[in-house]
């Protein structure tokens, strides 16, 4: 009787090691199988690339931004390499910020924010726009007049190139850094910033008065000073006023 069990505790033993091996070989011919699957429907016209839409481009043509983008029509949607995509977007001069998403198995779509002008740069007999952050854009073209809500920095050389930071010219960054730093106002009522050198600059305000400015330092107490002074002189005629030490500004009357 011992043996009698002895033998039938090791034949089910046996048949417990059959049955896992089989359950093994099955999950492994499954995965192959799934593997399988996956493999030819990424290969397959299922989910091969289709179209490539764009938008939000204004001045820019979709065109452009597809080429940028670079995208191969047929290729698999499921390696396509949507971040290197749009980081190529972002380098045409134009292009802020771009995103490449699907939007179906088979249709990739390209967002693009546009730089938008906020400045015109002048010199060397050139004009050209500026974003805010200080990039340059394109040509104003001839003829073609830019809103009178764009000021004009004037420089005595020619302006950034279309995707050329202020950076490079230390005139323009010190005119540009004051144009960010001024209030909302005053903002407004500077039509023109001239930029003869990194410590020389000059606002021109509506009003016609010629402020003196200098450098993009104490910018804060600068303009405080200012606000103070056009405040007191109130209607009274005045030519220039001097707050590069804003702690004692100089007004020049007419």
């Amino acid at each position: 009787m011992i043996d009698d069990r002895i033998a039938e505790r090791r034949a089910s033993v046996r048949d417990d090691h059959r049955r896992s091996r089989l359950r093994r070989t099955g999950w492994a011919l499954g995965l192959l199988v799934l593997l399988g699957a996956l493999v030819a429907v990424e290969r397959s016209a299922l989910v091969a690339l289709e179209e490539v839409t764009v938008a939000g481009v204004e001045r820019l043509e979709p065109e452009e931004v597809i080429a940028a983008a670079d995208l191969e029509v047929g290729t698999s949607t499921l390696r396509l390499g949507l971040r290197a995509a749009s980081d190529r977007v972002e380098e045409l001069p134009l292009v802020r910020e771009a995103s490449a998403r699907r939007i179906d198995p088979l249709t990739v779509l390209l967002e693009v924010e546009e730089r938008r002008p906020e400045l015109v740069v002048a010199g060397g007999g050139e004009r050209r726009y500026l974003d805010r952050d200080g990039v340059g854009i394109d040509d104003v073209g001839p003829g073609e007049e830019p809103a009178s809500s764009w000021p004009v920095i004037e420089l005595a050389s020619e302006p950034p190139v279309p995707g050329q930071r202020v950076d490079d010219d230390a005139a323009l960054a010190n005119a540009h850094a004051v144009w960010r730093g001024l209030s909302g106002s005053l903002r407004a009522e500077t039509v023109r910033y001239r930029a003869a050198g990194p410590d020389e600059l000059t606002l021109e305000l509506a009003s016609g008065v010629e402020v003196r400015f200098g450098r993009a330092e104490r910018v804060d107490e600068k303009v405080r000073a200012l606000g103070a002074v056009l405040e007191d002189i109130g209607d009274t005629p005045v030519e220039k006023i001097d707050v590069r030490a804003p702690s004692a500004p100089v007004v020049i009357g007419r």
